[in-house]
This record gives structure tokens, sequence and C-alpha cells, in this order.
């Protein structure tokens, strides 16, 4: 056979198409993903109640960790330190920080005597508002109560001093029972001695409480300061 040379320069044909065998329609739309997932899941919850201790610290300042760290699910240390109104040093600031002097911040409240112009505020979450619209506080024979009307709705915590001994105790209802009781902060109950080992301040919290941790905190610490503030 003889081979014309145009045919050598010839470009080869193309080969046809293969034909697909799967489907062109396109393929089924994924499952929309949680928020959760985007956002990071919420920590675990401890599997019982959880005592934490609220340790001094230099500079006006004390921290509150938990007595026993080792417990999956316990909250991270808050630093607390009080500072004065440069305006009005007759008032103090009392700020709340996650871990540390320089975390973030979760909150503030400032308070002077009773007898004070400057009204007593509470910034909690970036927003500032007046104490009262936050606190209710009442008292009834024999007993105080207050109400801490969290920023976030129908979110409420009620704390009461029926135990005794200076002890406070925070329900999520007006129904007190084992089911709402969210947390106890208990002051020191002696003083100093030589040779025995120092005593804080504690507040324990359930595992449903962990649930409203830094609400907890800052009331506990705002009827502290209001139990304890000169009138």
């Amino acid at each position: 056979m003889i081979i014309e040379k145009a045919d050598i320069l010839k470009p080869p044909l193309p080969l046809a198409p293969l034909r697909s065998t799967r489907s062109s329609s396109p393929l089924p739309p994924q499952p929309p993903t949680h928020p959760r997932s985007h956002y990071g899941n919420t920590p675990p919850l401890p599997p019982v109640p959880i005592v934490y201790a609220f340790t001094p610290l230099p500079f006006n300042s004390m921290r509150l960790s938990a007595l026993d760290s080792t417990v999956h699910g316990v909250a991270d240390p808050y630093h607390i330190s009080v500072s004065l109104n440069c305006f009005t040093p007759s008032s103090y600031i009392t700020s709340v920080r996650k871990i540390n002097q320089d975390g973030e911040l979760v909150g503030d409240f400032e308070m002077g005597p009773s007898a004070s112009k400057i009204p007593s505020t509470v910034c909690f979450r970036g927003n500032e508002h007046p104490m009262d619209d936050l606190l209710v506080t009442s008292s009834r024979l024999f007993r105080n109560y207050w109400i801490w009307k969290a920023p976030d709705p129908d979110k409420y915590l009620y704390w009461d001093d029926s135990a005794g001994g200076g002890v406070i105790t925070c329900f999520s209802a007006k129904d007190k029972t084992n089911s709402t009781f969210l947390a106890k902060f208990s002051p020191r109950s002696h003083l100093r001695r030589h040779g025995r080992q120092p005593e804080y301040t504690k507040l324990e919290v359930t595992p449903q409480g962990h649930f409203v941790f830094e609400d907890i905190l800052m009331s506990a610490l705002i009827i502290e300061r209001i139990r304890t503030n000169p009138s």
C-alpha cells in the first residue's frame, strides 16, 4: 500500500466523546448545618455540684476557682478586682474578668454610700443598667430575698438568706426545691487562727447552675456587697 505524503500531514481525527452512564441531574442538597457547629458546642456540664473558692490576690483583687479542678466540666477561673471611681472616691467599682486581670470583661458594678448622688449601676455583657432594673431587694420577717432579673429574657434567679449563718441560696424559681436549686454562697464562718488552714468564702454551683454561672456570680457579688455595705 502506498501512503501519500499529504495523508501523513493530516491531523488525527478527534475521538468521539464517551457517553456517561451517570445521570446529569444535580446532586441532592446537603442537610443544613446546625449553628452550634459554627460557633462551638456549649461546655459540658460537671456531673456533680462544684465548690469554688474566693482566694485573695494582691492589689485589691481575688480569684474564683474550683477547689478540685480535675472534675470534668468545671468553670474556668475568674479574676475579681475592686477600684475607686476617680471622680467620687467614695464609690467603688467591682470588675469581673475571665481567667486573669487581662481577660475578657464579664461585667462590673458600681456602688457608693446609700446617700450618694451617684446611682448604682451594673454593666453586664457590654450593656450598662441601673442596678434596680436587674436586682430587686425585699425583706420579710427574719428573711431577706433578692430577685436577679438577667438582661436575657426569662432568666430570673431567686436568692434568699433563709439558710442562716450568712449563707444565701439561689434557685431558678420561686418554688425552692431540689430541682430548682442552683447555687449556695457561703461566707467564711470563723476567724483566722495560728496553725489552722485559712477558710475562704465559697460558691457551690450545681450542674444545672453552670448554665447561668456568670449570672450567679455577678448577682452573688452584688448581694454580698449590699449586705455588708454600711447604711
